[in-house]
């Protein structure tokens, strides 16, 4: 079960998706403790420094938890499930699935107007595009499009496959963290080429996602669109109300999602 080094893939990276599939498959199950590292060194052919960098990102994620004295176990999904308000691979797993990638496309291109407005980069500047299919179990559930500044993530597109996490790799690689986001959300028909894709019947229904994803100083770091199958995705969101003092009084603002107005370009 050896990992392949000879990609610009890091091994740690491999392993770990290795496990999160076997997870995902239930050969682990909740609670379950996982091979020591020197097992799983030996089982896959790598350093014990490799297992670590792996198992200290699952735990990173939520998958697993450590116990000190007795290794590392499975979490359970449900516990899993929490906080991950982002993350197309973490919502699939709690789900009891397999997440999975397409990439359909990916270059370089220049930023337009309104992609420069999100980013708050200028008009022609350098953008990854990225589209994905992402599925869950093998069945089609989403087509992303992404859209991020090229300044931000050199050799982005190199490390690029159907294996690959995006989150992730935007936080681990480049340390890009999402802390919030902007979300506007509209439903519409599929056309021939989304239907294509989402293996669909027209006519059906479509969810069709626009966001801006943050950092904590603030600076939009990608733009994204994606077109979910009506009968495959669900979100679920907790909205509160915010207040604001106006001449010393609490006013409710209804459906505030803790986001000041102004502070970012609206979508």
């Amino acid at each position: 079960m050896s990992l392949d080094s000879g990609t610009s893939r890091p091994l740690y990276l491999q392993l770990r998706d290795r496990l999160l599939g076997m997870i995902g498959e239930g050969v682990y199950a909740p609670h379950e403790r996982l091979p020591s590292e020197r097992k799983l060194a030996k089982k896959f052919k790598v350093s014990r420094l490799t297992v670590r960098q792996a198992l200290s990102s699952l735990m990173h994620q939520g998958i697993v938890y450590t116990r000190i004295g007795k290794g590392t176990y499975v979490n359970d999904p449900k516990v899993r499930y929490k906080g991950s308000i982002f993350g197309f691979s973490e919502n699939v797993l709690h789900d009891d699935q397999i997440p999975s990638y397409e990439v359909l496309d990916r270059r370089i291109i220049p930023a337009s107007q309104d992609d420069a407005r999100y980013l708050q980069v200028s008009s022609g500047d350098e953008l990854i595009y990225i589209t994905r299919l992402r599925k869950a179990n093998g069945v089609p559930i989403v087509i992303e499009e992404a859209y991020l500044p090229h300044s931000l993530y050199p050799g982005l597109l190199q490390l690029i496959d159907d294996h690959t996490s995006l989150s992730l790799l935007l936080e681990e690689r480049y340390g890009m963290k999402v802390d919030s986001a902007e979300v506007r959300l509209s439903a519409s028909l599929a056309d021939d080429t989304e239907a294509e894709r989402l293996a669909l019947i027209r006519p059906a229904a479509v969810l069709r996602k626009e966001q801006v994803a943050f950092r904590e100083d603030g600076r939009p770091i990608e733009f994204s669109r994606a077109t979910y199958r009506g009968d495959g995705y669900q979100f679920t969101s907790h909205i509160h109300r915010e207040f604001t003092t106006i001449a010393g009084e609490d006013i409710r603002e209804p459906f505030g999602m803790g986001v000041k107005q102004g502070e970012f370009p609206r979508i």
